[in-house]
């Protein structure tokens, strides 16, 4: 479902979930599953370091062979379930696939499938955006490590949105100028 461009986006937005997550005040136990094909020969080819990354577990295997059905929750955008508290005895799934229009909901879609929890980011909760609200992989991881930093959800929002996503906290959305991103500005490609 991916053609190149898309899996060198992917390949750039884990590099940064893992330059992120090894600086964090709180770091995850982090899992790059399902690991093969043309994302591990972009890798190879492009980031020949990887295989020395430390504190993850780059696996083969996708993650329902890793870990119990029960213990999954996957982020989707789509997903009717809003994510209130994060679970730490959970494994928060963020999916890999550049989920474009023409891909729309199928992250979503797989989770119903194999009947694993799903749920979004309280992103309607707290922010206005001009843009839709699927974020980009490192988008949410980034802003799940913000989370447990700072345990407030618009804090770790606001940390983390592009600028280019022209997001505002909610009930603010008439007047932006009065709210500054933190300046952080991305190229990468939206995913779910």
């Amino acid at each position: 479902l991916c053609c190149i461009q898309d899996v060198k986006k992917l390949h750039k937005q884990i590099q940064r979930c893992y330059a992120e997550n090894r600086k964090a005040f709180h770091p995850v136990q982090f899992y790059l599953t399902s690991h093969g094909g043309q994302l591990k020969s972009n890798m190879d080819e492009n980031d020949k370091g990887w295989v020395n990354w430390k504190d993850i577990q780059i696996r083969t295997e996708h993650y329902g062979e890793l870990i119990k059905k029960e213990d999954l929750v996957y982020l989707t955008s789509d997903s009717p379930d809003v994510l209130h508290e994060l679970d730490e005895k959970k494994a928060y799934v963020i999916g890999g696939l550049v989920d474009h229009n023409h891909h729309k909901g199928i992250t979503y879609k797989r989770a119903v499938e194999q009947g694993i929890s799903h749920a979004q980011l309280p992103l309607g909760s707290f922010v206005k955006m001009n843009s839709r609200k699927v974020l980009a992989v490192n988008h949410v991881f980034e802003i799940i490590l913000a989370y447990l930093e700072k345990r407030d959800w618009k804090e770790a929002f606001f940390s983390v949105l592009p600028q280019r996503k022209g997001a505002v906290p909610l009930g603010e959305a008439n007047d932006s100028s009065k709210h500054a991103l933190s300046g952080k500005e991305d190229e990468h490609s939206d995913s779910d």
